[in-house]
């Protein structure tokens, strides 16, 4: 019964070390696999980081446990004075203690220097710098955290107190005690300023209350009861002009003519625009400023401008998802100085020990060995990550005494251009493609797949497709280039009218240009295509974009931009096709993509969507599977498609019982393709796309878009934002000064 007993306290604590182990372990990885999420949208990576996020956690707690479990037993000599007082001595029972002796205690119990390792788990739980959430929900439950931070510390101390007698480590326990209660606590506040109403708190301005109301009509009612004749004026004209004059020097000051680097240039828009990320408003003066650099620089490249961007989404990243809110502040550098002179001074005391004496194993000897050194290696790798990053990179070009530091940031500038900050990918869905592939009557694994709630996945990993945006060296795309160009010339053309009309050109002609899904392009193409297809069909256009629900036209224009790549060979394709057509088709199905896999991004479509969708495949696999014996691949299905009779309507022929849109599609394609001048086309279906993703990122809640910050990003992101910059949207509420009131008293 005894060699029982021993045995499985052997056992026991041979699962403290592996645990121990694996804790270190998890925290190594996770401090380098962490950052990977926000450069990756393939789903295998995001899971090794949750896998690992969430096992760090788990194994700490685990080992805790573990160690809670044998308090009773940690500790040579006096296992029975701790049985005594605790009555939890493994096997042996509260009063079969008194009579055992020194050397049966000692064989029985487990080594005094795991109390020593107690504290490191509190450090392993406080997490690495490089990730403290996985998703913007963890930063929600920081109470939870809080709270577990109280209950980890209870049962780290209960231990540490069951082995003070005896105990050769007091010193360093105490001292790695302070360590890992400084790296949970910089967790805890780290996810805290990470949630919606920490993230508000910590970015919003003093309140304004504005120039004094009530002084001011008190003094008018006084005068006016005193019999005086006075009246309110508003100060106007050579003030008021003078006023802007000296506005647009400080613009040209502070925007257009200094020459700052990327990183500080995107800090300074990232104080600013933060807000935009939980819902908050803008001033029209902010959004001058902003303007003036994206629609006044001279030289203002697209890839320059996204560049910017992708800097200020990191930043955005940063404060939500790591330990940044405390990194980057002198507190942060003290406690960080304190943590590592904590571990340094652990590690002295541990190797001057006598270990033979204390009768410490070999093996308990390289685990310390390794939690201290691993600890420390931890904080000298957050520590260089801190130092390259983008916010010491900003604060040492600002700085006059560590100015010279910056060239050592300088020097990785180059490395870090060939590491993406975001995915810099679009997922690709297309509907035609899918169904082909994903007939009624799947294989096997994939209905297996489906039966286990398993579909979305196998489908993310088999149908869902990632395209590369970057494709020049430098950092712009075609993509990109078109998007940035529409923007721009939206930007000027409201600001020229603006100009004409003074001030009436406010928010809501800003809505009215965000608020277009493809109406301005087509409209601007009238002529051109009444003259091709006549006034009936370039009606029924207009209304596939502006009289169809969002989703509805969505789906439409993403079946007829497919059925439109059915391709002439007899002729052959002009450069603004070859640089049009892709661009169609990546948004086409960029956006299906968003519809089906992401639906909160495009807020307006939500519910009924998704109903289209499935209907429209289900009608579109009927369809094919008639057709088996002439639908080879994903041409054959075209031809097919557009060989359909449409001389009437689907809803005439169908009702609307079903959503489906895909003859109506068929239909809308036709009539694109009627069109005699094939760059016309691809213009149109270009240009609606661009529309289309314009107006689903302005109404993309700022939230919803940091949430994808921790999947690899989204195209639809760096639109909102730059849309924002541009002075595009509904961030803009706050009309620009103050109204310079004055007391006038006549006859004086």
């Amino acid at each position: 019964m005894a060699c029982m007993q021993q045995q499985g306290e052997q056992d026991s604590d041979w699962e403290i070390r592996v645990a121990v182990q694996v804790s270190l372990l998890l925290q190594i990885l996770l401090i380098f696999v962490g950052p990977v999420r926000k450069r990756s949208s393939h789903p295998f990576p995001r899971f090794t980081v949750w896998s690992c996020y969430l096992l760090a956690d788990w194994v700490a707690d685990l080992a805790l446990g573990l160690l809670l479990n044998n308090m009773g037993t940690i500790g040579g000599g006096n296992s029975s004075s701790s049985s005594i007082s605790f009555g939890l001595k493994r096997g042996g029972g509260g009063g079969a203690t008194a009579g055992n002796n020194a050397s049966d205690s000692s064989s029985s119990s487990s080594p005094i220097i795991f109390a020593f390792w107690t504290p490191f788990l509190l450090l392993h739980l406080g997490g690495p710098d490089t990730i403290t959430a996985y998703s913007l929900e963890d930063n929600e439950l920081w109470l939870r955290h809080l709270i577990g931070l109280l209950f980890e510390l209870f049962s780290a101390s209960v231990i540490f107190f069951c082995s003070l007698r005896g105990n050769p480590m007091v010193h360093a326990t105490v001292l790695m005690f302070v360590a890992g209660i400084i790296k949970y606590a910089e967790r805890t506040y780290s996810l805290y300023s990470g949630s919606v109403d920490g993230f508000r708190t910590s970015i919003l301005d003093p309140p304004e209350p504005g120039p004094n109301y009530a002084k001011l009509m008190t003094e008018f009612d006084s005068k006016e009861k005193a019999g005086l004749n006075v009246e309110i004026t508003i100060a106007d004209g050579e003030a008021s002009k003078a006023q802007k004059d000296m506005e647009t020097q400080e613009t040209t000051r502070l925007v257009v003519t200094v020459d700052k680097s990327v990183e500080a240039r995107a800090y300074d828009f990232f104080l600013i625009f933060r807000r935009l990320f939980v819902n908050l408003i803008l001033s029209f003066k902010e959004r001058r400023l902003r303007q003036a650099f994206f629609l006044e620089r001279e030289g203002m490249k697209p890839g320059e401008a996204f560049e910017v961007i992708e800097v200020e989404l990191n930043f955005i990243y940063d404060m939500v998802y790591t330990k940044a809110p405390v990194a980057h502040r002198w507190t942060g550098w003290v406690l960080r100085s304190v943590c590592s002179g904590c571990l340094v001074a652990a590690l002295a005391i541990f190797f001057l020990l006598d270990k033979p004496r204390h009768e410490i194993r070999r093996v308990d000897v390289g685990i310390t060995y390794a939690l201290l050194l691993g600890g420390l290696a931890l904080d000298a790798a957050a520590l260089l990550i801190l130092l390259f990053s983008n916010r010491v990179t900003v604060y040492l070009e600002e700085s006059r005494r560590f100015r010279w530091l910056a060239r050592l940031t300088r020097a990785a500038k180059r490395w870090r251009r060939r590491t993406r900050r975001w995915s810099g990918k679009t997922s690709q869905l297309n509907l035609v493609g899918y169904c082909l592939r994903k007939p009624e009557q799947s294989r096997l694994w994939l209905r297996a797949a489906d039966k286990f709630c398993l579909g979305e996945i196998v489908d993310d990993l088999v149908f869902i497709r990632r395209m590369p945006l970057i494709t020049s060296g430098e950092g712009s795309s075609r993509l990109l280039d078109f998007v940035f160009d529409g923007l721009r010339d939206a930007a000027i053309e409201l600001n020229k009218a603006k100009a004409v009309a003074g001030s009436n050109v406010g928010f809501q002609k800003i809505m009215q240009v965000c608020g277009c899904r493809g109406e301005r392009v087509i409209r601007s193409h009238e002529d051109a295509v009444k003259l091709a297809v006549g006034e009936d069909k370039f009606e029924l256009i207009m209304d596939s974009v502006a009289k169809s629900d969002f989703d509805e036209s969505l789906l439409l224009w993403h079946v007829a931009t497919d059925l439109c790549r059915l391709k002439d060979n007899h002729r052959a394709e002009t450069e603004t096709e070859a640089r049009l057509r892709p661009i169609g088709v990546t948004l086409s199905e960029y956006m299906l993509y968003l519809l089906i896999r992401q639906p909160e991004m495009l807020s307006a479509t939500a519910g009924i969507g998704l109903l289209r969708y499935r209907d429209t495949c289900a009608e579109a696999r009927r369809f094919f599977a008639s057709m088996d014996e002439w639908v080879g691949d994903h041409d054959d299905a075209r031809v097919m498609l557009l060989r359909v009779n449409t001389s009437e309507k689907p809803s005439t022929v169908k009702g609307d019982r079903s959503k489906s849109v895909l003859f109506d599609a068929v239909i809308l394609a036709k009539a694109l393709r009627e069109l005699n001048n094939d760059e016309l086309m691809r213009e149109v279906v270009a240009g609606v796309w661009g529309e289309m993703l314009t107006y689903a990122a302005g109404r993309c809640r700022g939230s919803t878009h940091v949430r994808q910050l921790s999947r690899g990003g989204e195209l639809i992101t760096l639109v909102w934002l730059l849309m924002a910059h541009m002075g595009l949207g509904d961030m803009y509420r706050i009309q620009e000064g103050d109204a310079k009131a004055k007391l006038i008293v006549h006859n004086q």
